[in-house]
């Protein structure tokens, strides 16, 4: 079975849940059905686009990505484009 690392902050509280072994086993189980019902309703070529704009977007955090600059940025292009 593979070990999942719980950070060291969330470890006390996260020693109090008696059940968590058992949920987070389910929550392995649908995630797994959740990536299969993907794999059977799209396409390989869809599924490495979503796994790429995923890359993508992690990147993009990494950077500093800032949301509330880019919507004011895009309400201001707006803005400009329906000017009468």
């Amino acid at each position: 079975m593979t070990s999942i690392p719980i950070p060291e902050e969330l470890q006390t509280a996260a020693n109090e849940i008696t059940d968590l072994p058992e949920r987070v086993a389910r929550f392995i189980k649908a995630e797994i059905s959740r990536r299969n019902l993907q794999k059977n309703r799209y396409g390989s070529d869809i599924l490495r686009l979503v796994d790429k704009a995923f890359a993508e977007a992690k990147n993009i955090k990494s950077a500093g990505f800032d949301l509330a600059e880019a919507r004011a940025e895009m309400a201001r292009l707006h803005s400009n484009m329906t000017k009468s």
